[in-house]
């Protein structure tokens, strides 16, 4: 047995508060299978453009992107570069593509399948807070609030297996709750939060670009599938453009320092960090239905204009992404001055606009609202920002 598999489970502390970490090939690996949920719940919402379709993709992407966050953040906390847990991780790897398979029936007779193998995976993360309770005394407080929090939901998501719909639903939004608002009671009502050197900056910076490429495939993709018509590549040409802003807008004016500063201060500097981390989801969410519409206008873009549900899915992903993307800007250290986010919630404002306006729009005229309003953003940003360090600088 090698020394780095016989080493016990610790927290993350570093050598000195400036020390920095980056992401393992271990974890880089781990968000890479994430590609395959992401492609599937991609694939729902383009297969399902109805408000049927956009809400079970709303009700999907949560407790995806909540499995990834459960996961990342365990790795987070602890060093855990051992072999014990990357075979863990691995198993876990595997249900997550099993998982990924459940997504297209998830909502059309699948569920139960879809809340077995979530089940189980919750199982996984329950059983590492213990063996982090066991092993590091100096975070039991932390570990034992989310391993009783953690197992109350599994047993939900456990009976939710067995019970009909829409009552297997019902469980699956209170299971949710539960797991979701652990985080902030539990770090706000702990008499110390545990010392720890965080990388979660990066991890959500690296999933930002797993959820933009799935744009950019959906970009190719639909240019593909129409043989390469002018008006359809134009759009493209929009959608990539759209996509390249989206990216701008995140890692230009990112902030790497916010999780360590919270970890560094008092239990009021928490509160700003979990708005930080849990808008992402909305970040995440609107560049993948981003994607999505823009697809659907390319496909359309010889056909006539889009239904509103197609533009609710374009211009709503866009404005979803600026809505997070404002959070998430206004609750770190060095926040954006007050002028850029208003512009923000401007732009946000018009996007919504446009989900009515747009049916006056071909869909090539409507990408093209949509990507100078987001290159105008980008370039106003740009002009007026202070000197911010990038998340992966």
């Amino acid at each position: 047995m090698s020394r780095s598999q016989r080493r016990p489970l610790r927290l993350y502390v570093g050598e000195s508060e400036s020390d920095e970490r980056h992401a393992s090939w271990l974890e880089l690996f781990f968000d890479l299978v994430f590609v395959v949920a992401i492609a599937q719940l991609a694939h729902f919402l383009h297969d399902e453009l109805t408000w049927a379709g956009i809400g079970g993709f709303a009700a999907l992407f949560v407790p995806v992107w909540w499995l990834w966050i459960d996961f990342s953040y365990y790795a987070d906390q602890f060093d855990v570069e051992r072999g014990s847990y990357r075979l863990t991780m691995l198993g876990v790897m595997f249900g997550l593509i099993v998982l990924a398979m459940t997504i297209p029936k998830a909502l059309h007779g699948g569920s139960a399948a879809f809340a077995t193998i979530y089940t189980a995976l919750r199982l996984v993360i329950i059983v590492l807070y213990l063996q982090a309770w066991r092993l590091v005394p100096q975070s039991r407080e932390l570990t034992a609030r989310y391993t009783i929090s953690f197992s109350i939901a599994f047993v939900l998501w456990l009976i939710s297996i067995f019970v009909p719909e829409p009552v297997r639903f019902v469980l699956w939004g209170i299971a949710l709750f539960i797991e979701i608002s652990n985080g902030p009671i539990t770090y706000v009502t702990i008499r110390s939060v545990p010392a720890q050197v965080s990388h979660m900056n990066e991890r959500f910076g690296l999933f930002v670009i797993i959820v933009l490429g799935e744009a950019i495939v959906a970009v190719a993709t639909g240019v593909a599938g129409t043989q390469w018509q002018w008006w359809a590549t134009l759009t493209g040409l929009c959608g990539f453009i759209i996509a390249v802003s989206l990216w701008g807008m995140y890692f230009e004016r990112a902030d790497s320092s916010v999780i360590n500063w919270a970890l560094r201060g008092n239990k009021q500097a928490l509160l700003p960090s979990f708005v930080y981390g849990y808008s992402h989801v909305f970040v995440f969410a609107g560049i993948v239905a981003t994607g999505v519409g823009i697809q659907s206008a390319i496909e359309a873009a010889t056909k006539g204009s889009l239904t509103i549900e197609a533009r609710a899915v374009l211009c709503g992903g866009l404005a979803v992404f600026l809505l997070g993307l404002s959070a998430v800007q206004w609750a770190a250290p060095r926040s954006l001055p007050g002028r850029i986010i208003r512009v923000c919630v401007l732009a946000t404002c018009c996007c919504v606009l446009l989900v009515w306006l747009g049916s006056f729009l071909a869909p090539l005229a409507l990408t093209g609202v949509l990507t100078a309003i987001l290159v105008g953003l980008a370039l106003f940003e740009s002009s007026r920002s202070a000197n911010i360090t990038p998340i992966l600088g």
